[in-house]
């Protein structure tokens, strides 16, 4: 079990604040990395909430792993976005702040969980029109800086 879902069984569905740690992995022949949700089937960076006591780089290499079969190394620090509201399909609330790093260095293959239904590799002037609302500004200020050139 992870600590949100222990808290979930005392709180139900009430909001609660989380940290997350999200990352834009970029490789500039094949573009940026986006997984599309299983529950909302929005198109979004991987990442996800951090456990209890963990580091925001520890987080976000077990949440890449997790979710794309990716072992990723050297996260640089990108931007921070608080107040980032999200209500699940089932209804759970959560105020996220959420640690977004640029990542350029990864090995592995890709392979999905069952958080997501696909992974792709997205040119950065030819991104899916139904990305996640919360994700649109980090990647608009990461194409439009000197990551792209």
């Amino acid at each position: 079990m992870s600590y949100i879902s222990d808290l979930r069984k005392v709180i139900g569905h009430a909001p609660l604040m989380a940290t997350a740690a999200s990352c834009i992995i970029f490789d500039k022949d094949r573009g940026i990395l986006l997984e599309k949700r299983s529950d909302n089937g929005q198109w979004c960076i991987p990442g996800g909430a951090l456990e209890l006591g963990e580091e925001p780089e520890e987080g976000l290499l077990r949440e890449v792993k997790e979710e794309t079969g990716l072992d990723i190394s050297d996260p640089e620090f990108f931007t921070v976005k608080a107040n980032i509201h999200m209500v699940y399909p089932n209804t759970d609330e959560v105020y996220y702040t959420d640690l977004v790093y640029i990542v350029t260095k990864y090995k592995g293959e890709l392979s999905a969980d069952d958080e997501s239904s696909e992974l792709r590799w997205f040119k950065t002037d030819d991104l899916p029109g139904n990305i996640m609302p919360t994700q649109i500004s980090y990647l608009e200020k990461f194409i439009s800086g000197d990551f792209c050139s």
